[in-house]
């Protein structure tokens, strides 16, 4: 019995150092994003650098039929341009991005520096070149497109996404590398793999109890797992339950390591990104309540002994 609790005990600290890990990186992923601005705020924002906004909102939308588009405020000065785009979507304003984003990247010269951060609904993207500054990026419904032909100005791009909230570009070097690349988000739903592997040692049970056997029966019955399953459903006096058990028990890691993929995928595009918060979010859940669920039908089998 002592046995058994400190291999429970160390079975639950595993479980916990690996979910607050995931949940750790997968906090860094959504959290810290700006909120999105309001017209007047950006207005504000533009004015304080000395830029004279504009709103073209009505002329715009001629250029985003469907899109959304609830406000459009551009400015100009000197050699710098800066478009701010809100739309009652957060499609509309990937697509912004995504438009700007390939007409930016033609602009890549052999001497240049780029900057790039992505969370769940954010991404920024900057091209610094010896002549030319570029940024475009999205937050929520939101998107910028701005540029300058003088990389001395760009810092009053920055200011105004600053004093907005949306980069922080305080320090000299505060676009020199990104705190969040692609290969922190893919170790983060990597780690949900063993978490939900962990999860079988509940549906071990009620898996054998559905066949009729006990577990120390079911180690008679082969040398591994795969091995046992298929004689526990022909052992089994409901087979159709004992599958739907052994279906779970089989592929429980199977939404991590879709997620992981996902998570590959996401290193290239930002189209995931959606996809990859609602794994984020469901696959915690599915872990609780699969553990939750299978405790409960253990208990309604020792019950009905």
């Amino acid at each position: 019995m002592k046995k058994k609790n400190k291999k429970f005990v160390s079975v639950l600290i595993f479980i916990l150092i690996f979910g607050l890990s995931a949940y750790g990186i997968f906090y860094l992923y959504v959290s810290g994003r700006p909120t999105p601005a309001t017209t007047e705020q950006v207005e504000a924002a533009l004015n304080e650098q000395g830029f004279q906004s504009q709103n073209i909102t009505d002329s715009a939308q001629n250029n985003f039929p469907g899109f959304g588009l609830e406000s459009c405020i551009v400015a100009e000065q000197d050699d710098t341009r800066f478009e701010f785009y809100r739309f009652d979507n957060v499609d509309s304003a990937k697509k912004v991005y995504q438009q700007a984003h390939s007409k930016i990247i033609g602009n890549r010269t052999s001497q240049r520096v780029e900057f790039e951060e992505r969370k769940l609904n954010y991404h920024v993207y900057i091209l610094d070149i010896e002549t030319n500054y570029y940024l475009t990026m999205y937050a929520e419904n939101t998107a910028v497109y701005a540029y300058c032909n003088s990389t001395e100005n760009s810092g009053e791009i920055n200011a105004v996404l600053d004093s907005l909230g949306y980069i922080d570009a305080s320090g000299e070097d505060w676009h020199a590398k990104s705190p969040l690349d692609g290969i922190i988000r893919v170790a983060a739903y990597a780690l949900f793999i063993p978490v939900m592997y962990i999860t079988r040692l509940w549906i071990w049970p009620v898996l054998c109890k559905s066949a009729g056997v006990t577990r120390q029966e079911a180690l008679e019955l082969g040398e591994s797992r795969k091995e046992i399953i298929p004689k526990l459903i022909q052992r089994s006096k409901s087979p159709k339950q004992t599958k739907i058990f052994a279906a779970i028990h089989n592929f429980i890691s199977l939404p991590a390591y879709i997620a992981v993929a996902i998570a590959l995928v996401g290193c290239f595009t930002d189209k995931v990104d959606n996809l990859l918060g609602v794994f984020g979010l469901a696959i915690p859940i599915v872990m609780v309540c699969c553990v939750i669920i299978f405790i409960i039908i253990n208990r309604a089998y020792d019950h009905s002994k």
